[in-house]
C-alpha cells in the first residue's frame, strides 16, 4: 500500500510539473523579431526585403514604411497574401500573412546601413506588437 501512494504521488507531481511547464510556454509572447522575420538583399539596382510571418501572425499592410532620415523611400510589391481584416481598433484594414516581399529602387546608390524600415504587426490571439523599426542591413 505504501509502494501505491508513492506512486501516486510521484505521478501527481509529474503531471502538475509538465502542465505548469505547457502552460508557461503557452503564455509567453514570442519577440517581433521570431514572428516578423526580414531579411533584405542587393539585386542590381534593387534592394529586396522579405518578411517571413509565422502563422497566427500579421502585418498591418499600411504600416510598413521605408525611410532614409525622414523621408519616406517608395517601394514596390513583389509578392504578398494580402486579405482585408475587420479591425477593432484600425477598422477595415489589408493585412498580410505568410510572406511578404518588395523591392526598393536603389539608382542613386542608397547607404543601405541608413535606411529603416518601421512595420506593425498581431496575433490572431489578439496581442499587438508596438511598431517595430529595421535597419535595412
Amino acid at each position: 500500500m505504501r509502494q501505491f501512494i508513492i506512486i501516486l504521488l510521484s505521478i501527481n507531481l509529474s503531471l502538475e510539473l509538465v502542465s505548469s511547464e505547457f502552460l508557461e510556454k503557452k503564455n509567453t509572447i514570442p519577440e517581433a523579431k521570431e514572428v516578423f522575420m526580414v531579411s533584405s538583399y542587393l539585386d542590381k539596382n534593387l534592394i529586396k526585403v522579405s518578411w517571413e510571418i509565422k502563422d497566427g501572425f500579421y502585418l498591418y499592410l499600411n504600416s510598413i514604411q521605408v525611410k532614409k532620415n525622414a523621408n519616406i523611400i517608395p517601394y514596390k510589391v513583389i509578392d504578398s497574401n494580402q486579405s482585408i481584416y475587420s479591425d477593432e481598433f484600425f477598422g477595415t484594414t489589408e493585412i498580410l500573412r505568410k510572406d511578404f516581399k518588395i523591392s526598393i529602387n536603389n539608382s542613386d546608390l542608397l547607404d543601405l546601413s541608413t535606411i529603416l524600415i518601421n512595420y506593425q504587426g498581431c496575433s490572431d490571439s489578439g496581442f499587438c506588437y508596438p511598431m517595430q523599426t529595421k535597419k535595412l542591413l
